[in-house]
């Protein structure tokens, strides 16, 4: 049965940390021009007294007032409207160490939760307690800050919640690459859909302390991790929707049976070179499939790529082309282009069918991994997983970590390579910013080729969560970039 619930977030503009006073004046009236009607309001992150703080000793020198003033105020406001209210704040401990948090006062004003950013960016920022979960009237929602998003393990502890609260402001790249959006709003989604529940978080219009600018983008995202609502890149405001809290699946995975690997580091040769993902969905007919797959390969090659990656080509169909009637073409495709090549295949071996992972080069098998998570889909399919680590392959550009399908969804990128392939498919999250969490997370380049649904593309992306190169939805093409 439907379930809806009415949820907004806001999106005001900035102020410098010195002009507080004026700053929580204007948040104050922008929420008492929203709250009516709603069962929930989100604000962004430092909501108050703003997030590029530079130094303790800056903000010692502000004479902020008691944060019980700033509280009180808030609870009061969810109190009288009967609306809980999430709230961006940073907290001051008694030695004056500064806490990036998310504060949660219920609808009857109580605070029920506060989440704390452990993942800290920058220096003046306190390591906080990471996220926390509350419940509202039966509902679990789950609060995280900042970077803690793209921690694959603090994200794992929030399943079966229904909401996720982010206090992540989407900031502005700068770049001009047509399809990227922030990092901040790319892993919300990509976390959205992996946890299979809502999420929200507020934005910000204008600049803060001379250090960033923010891209508005306040945005409510479906349990697929597709827009919903999402604010314009320019100016104040409110976004506001319903959504059925009910239709909330779940997570796509069974974290509690991930698989307990034991990875050992190992030291290998950074990889440099031009490198390519390729956006593909297989076709109805194999032969259609190979001869549109040797286009894509040898555009890539023509733009420089001496390393392509193709998607997971079984997708969920157990009985999909496989490795045996596959590898050939590739191998052959190998030697004819000089790439080395990537590419997720079903493999048939002793009665059960297995997703693997196969690096080509020079006309031969470098190295085959065995896809060790499957997601619910792959799972009801019946596939079987395999048992082995995701692991490093020496490649002629140099070395390699491998990841398959829903692994890119749950493991770390194999340790001690500075560059994991990800033979993604359809992928049950976003590929893009689950990529980029990769990315972030392990200090690895990602190079990731998914389907051409809205959730997939095909992506290169540094070690920092930059993308370096992309295609857009809908598109069967190649995302090309050197790595160095």
């Amino acid at each position: 049965m439907p379930r809806p619930l009415r949820v907004a977030a806001l999106q005001p503009r900035t102020f410098e940390a010195n002009d507080h006073v004026r700053a929580w004046e204007a948040l104050l009236a922008q929420i008492d021009q929203s709250i009516e009607g709603h069962a929930l309001l989100v604000l962004p992150e430092a909501a108050v007294p703003g997030w590029a703080l530079l130094s303790r000793e800056a903000v010692a020198a502000l004479s902020l007032p008691p944060e019980d003033i700033w509280f009180s105020a808030l609870a009061e406001r969810s109190r009288r409207n009967s609306c809980a209210i999430a709230a961006g704040v940073v907290r001051r401990d008694a030695d004056g160490a500064l806490r990036n948090e998310l504060v949660l006062f219920g609808p009857d004003g109580r605070e029920l939760a506060h989440a704390g950013e452990h993942t800290t960016s920058v220096e003046w920022f306190t390591r906080g307690g990471g996220p926390a979960i509350a419940e509202i009237k039966g509902v679990r929602i789950a609060l995280i800050v900042g970077r803690d998003l793209a921690r694959r393990d603090l994200v794992h502890r929030l399943a079966g919640v229904r909401l996720l609260i982010a206090a992540a402001t989407p900031r502005d790249t700068g770049r001009v690459l047509g399809n990227e959006i922030s990092v901040e709003s790319d892993l919300l989604a990509a976390r959205a859909a992996l946890l299979g529940a809502w999420a929200i978080a507020g934005g910000k219009s204008g600049s803060e302390g001379g250090l960033v600018r923010y891209s508005g983008s306040a945005s409510i995202f479906d349990p697929a991790g597709q827009w919903s609502v999402r604010a314009p890149a320019e100016g104040p405001g409110i976004i506001s929707t319903e959504i059925d809290i009910e239709a909330a699946p779940g997570p796509v995975l069974d974290f509690a049976m991930l698989p307990a690997h034991d990875i050992a580091a190992t030291t290998s040769e950074p990889l440099h070179g031009q490198v390519a993902a390729v956006a593909f969905d297989p076709l109805p007919s194999a032969v259609d499939s190979i001869e549109r797959l040797r286009a894509l390969v040898r555009a890539a090659v023509a733009a420089g790529a001496r390393l392509v990656v193709l998607p997971d080509l079984a997708g969920t169909e157990p009985r999909a082309v496989t490795a045996t009637e596959t590898l050939p073409f590739l191998e052959a495709l190998s030697t004819e282009t000089g790439a080395t090549i990537f590419a997720g295949l079903a493999e048939r071996a002793g009665g059960v069918t297995y997703k693997t992972a196969y690096a080509i080069e020079g006309g031969a098998v470098l190295a085959a991994h065995r896809q060790s998570v499957l997601d619910r889909d792959e799972r009801a399919a019946g596939f079987r997983a395999g048992e082995q680590a995701p692991s490093i392959v020496n490649t002629a550009l140099g070395a390699v970590g491998m990841l398959c399908g829903a692994e890119g969804l749950a493991l770390a990128a194999p340790t001690g390579a500075s560059v994991a392939v990800w033979c993604a498919g359809d992928a049950a999250a976003p590929v893009g910013g689950t990529a980029r969490a990769i990315a972030i997370e392990d200090s690895v380049a990602i190079v990731a080729a998914g389907s051409t649904s809205r959730a997939g593309g095909a992506f290169v992306i540094d070690a920092t969560g930059r993308v370096l190169a992309a295609t857009p939805a809908g598109e069967s093409l190649v995302a090309t970039a050197r790595l160095s």
